[in-house]
């Protein structure tokens, strides 16, 4: 007994510290599955379902177009000579708030005066002879230089810009004197030809989130501007497409959103800006997910399982609002009726899916 607890305990004892210490230690340095799995994001933690199904549900749906932007000031207006001549007079300069109609500046413009006849005199006398008393006739005078002025007004409100004219300049009729900007501004969005075919039939509004208010601005009177030439998309340099391994191609610009800056508001040229248009709301209506629906347009299609072998087959379908991540269906399916989740090939699905790849 008494060489059991000399030899025999102690090292029983030992024998279990030892194993107690390498479990923490394993613990420590080497997690199990579950817990590696749980730190690092990139172990795969469930199965990708690629023929999970949905039904067709009813519900309500609102979206709207949000743009980057830019605040431009509005451009002025040309104030143009309306007569030919030589400045005489400049009462405003660049800088100078103007009226509408009041005065800038003044030309003047040579009048060609009259000659007077000379006055009948008494019958001159023959050649070689000389009448007695008789005075030659006195030379005439040349008229004094007449003028009629002119004075050039201002066509518009605003401020002068942009006048480099001098006293004495002398002036062409049609001649650009200055410009007169109006001191406002405007929010503006470029718009590709996807974007504004989305604000086809839509009643315009929009606001703007400015840095200098808490809420955001209202639009007065949005409007859109059609560019009069479309240039053809550049190649995006050093950008490749992920579904071609092609270089991509930069966007194409086909108007314009311009949104007016109200008065009180305190913004300065090249503020960059978010525009948010909207686009709508529907309630009550027919929706599936975005990621089984194939097509950008309003024709698309979504995928439901053939009964007899079990393969997808596409179902064509008209396509109505967007919403984030749900896409409105107006015609080509019913409520309740079940399609694949992820439509083949659309990205959704492989966002979806929890990626083995990268290590």
């Amino acid at each position: 007994m008494d060489a059991l607890r000399r030899y025999v305990f102690p090292v029983i004892w030992m024998l279990i510290l030892g194993l107690i210490a390498l479990a923490l230690v394993k613990m420590a340095f080497f997690p199990s599955g579950a817990d590696a799995a749980e730190e690092d994001p990139q172990v795969p933690t469930a199965d990708f379902d690629q023929f999970a199904l949905v039904p067709v549900e009813t519900g309500d749906l609102s979206s709207a177009l949000v743009l980057p932007a830019m605040v431009q000031p509005d451009p002025g207006t040309d104030l143009e000579a309306t007569a030919e001549g030589e400045i005489n007079k400049i009462w405003l300069h660049n800088g100078d708030q103007v009226e509408k109609g009041q005065r800038i500046l003044q030309v003047r413009q040579p009048v060609e005066p009259e000659v007077p006849e000379l006055p009948l005199t008494e019958e001159e006398p023959a050649e070689g002879e000389e009448g007695e008393g008789s005075q030659p006739a006195p030379a005439p005078q040349p008229p004094a230089s007449e003028y009629r002025y002119v004075n050039l007004v201002a066509t518009a409100t605003g401020a002068l810009s942009g006048m480099k004219v001098s006293e004495w300049d002398v002036l062409a009729k049609g001649d650009t004197v200055a410009s007169i900007s109006p001191g406002t501004y405007s929010i503006i969005a470029d718009l590709t030809p996807e974007q504004q075919l989305s604000l086809l039939d839509v009643t315009l509004t929009a606001t703007a989130e400015l840095p200098t208010s808490q809420d955001p601005v209202t639009c007065t009177s949005p409007a859109i501007t059609e560019d009069t030439e479309v240039e053809e998309p550049e190649t995006a340099q050093g950008e490749v497409d992920p579904s071609t391994g092609e270089p991509a191609a930069a966007g194409v610009t086909a108007a314009q959103l311009t949104c007016p800056v109200p008065a009180d508001a305190r913004v300065v040229p090249g503020l960059g800006v978010e525009v948010t248009v909207d686009l709508g709301s529907r309630t009550g209506v027919l929706t599936v997910p975005t990621t089984a629906v194939e097509g950008e347009g309003s024709a698309g299609a979504v995928y439901v399982l053939d009964d007899s072998t079990g393969e997808p087959i596409p179902v064509e379908v008209t396509l109505g609002m967007r919403d984030e991540g749900t896409v409105e269906v107006t015609e080509g399916l019913e409520e309740g009726q079940e399609i694949l989740q992820f439509a083949p090939g659309v990205d959704g699905a492989e966002d979806d899916m929890v990626s083995v790849d990268a290590w």
